[in-house]
């Protein structure tokens, strides 16, 4: 098995179509379609289902696609590693961030950390708690913001550098506008606009609002900050969204108010996996990221 034939396979289960991945992979199709029978051969088992002129991945072709981009991962990372060695200042680093705090904590970090490395590279992506975390396990990332926190595993090692305060926000012409601070077991009656189910700030709020004898009714549910916001504005329920996203950015129809109850504050920091040694350029980012919260 050959690291091009890894390549053209990914491709290939990509597109789902001879052609349009040997154009993308600037190499003839025959050479691509010779390498995909050569690694079926190899392998003893069908990848694709040829139908028509699409390629469909078989059951087992779809395992082994995952297998194999972990494997491919690997392999350029072992290559990085070795150029990084040489030089850890011209590395790249793939950083995971959630939606929630992507737009408040990275730009003054990546900032101050160009200041010091400006050759190093990055690619970013955003994406739930959930995902991220299964990204940097699969290797597609090398460090990921979350929030909160996770608790160390077997597969990731957190640190957490701050706890960030949840606030309400209302319809300007709301019963409670006018108010400083909030209990949230005054709003057992309201209309919540919350997040979906697989946003781990959706479980904080549930279980906080349970604890207080209530749960919440909740009439709309986006992944979309800004839209939950705009929702608000028009009058149509409550929301609990955290501090970092409402500072500066509070819509002129809603108004922000503290919430009394202590629990409603999560944990930002990062996550990195044990799975593999971090490479320099990696471990530059991470240690620079420690001294710069100060981790707690």
């Amino acid at each position: 098995m050959e690291l091009r034939q890894l390549k053209y396979f990914i491709e290939v289960a990509r597109t789902e179509h001879m052609t349009q991945a040997s154009e993308e992979l600037h190499v003839a199709q025959s050479a691509v379609s010779r390498q995909i029978t050569k690694l079926e051969e190899e392998l003893g088992i069908k990848l694709f289902d040829r139908i028509g002129r699409n390629m469909q991945l078989t059951t087992v072709g779809e395992d082994f696609l995952k297998q194999a981009k972990i494997a491919l991962n690997e392999l350029q990372k072992a290559q990085a590693i070795v150029e990084e060695y040489a030089d850890p200042t011209i590395g790249e680093i793939r950083v995971g961030l959630p939606n929630s705090i992507a737009t408040k904590v990275l730009p003054a970090v990546i900032s101050a950390f160009r200041e010091k490395y400006p050759r190093i590279t990055y690619q970013f992506m955003e994406g739930s708690n959930r995902d991220l975390k299964q990204m940097l396990i699969a290797g597609d990332l090398d460090v990921t913001f979350l929030s909160p926190v996770p608790e160390e595993n077997e597969e990731i090692m957190p640190h957490r550098f701050f706890d960030e305060k949840l606030k309400l926000i209302v319809p300007s012409g709301h019963r409670l506008a006018k108010r400083h601070s909030v209990a949230l077991k005054d709003l057992a009656e309201e209309k919540f606009i919350l997040y979906p189910q697989d946003f781990d700030l959706y479980h904080l709020v549930a279980k906080s609002a349970r604890n207080k004898g209530f749960s919440p009714e909740i009439i709309f549910q986006s992944r979309d900050f800004h839209t939950i916001q705009g929702l608000v504005g028009a009058g149509l329920g409550i929301s609990i969204l955290p501090e970092m996203i409402l500072d500066g950015a509070i819509f002129k129809e809603t108004r922000s108010i503290a919430l009394l109850d202590q629990e409603l504050r999560r944990s930002v920091g990062i996550i990195t996996t044990k799975k593999r040694n971090m490479s320099p350029s990696e471990t530059l980012f991470r240690d620079f990221l420690l001294e710069y919260f100060g981790e707690k």
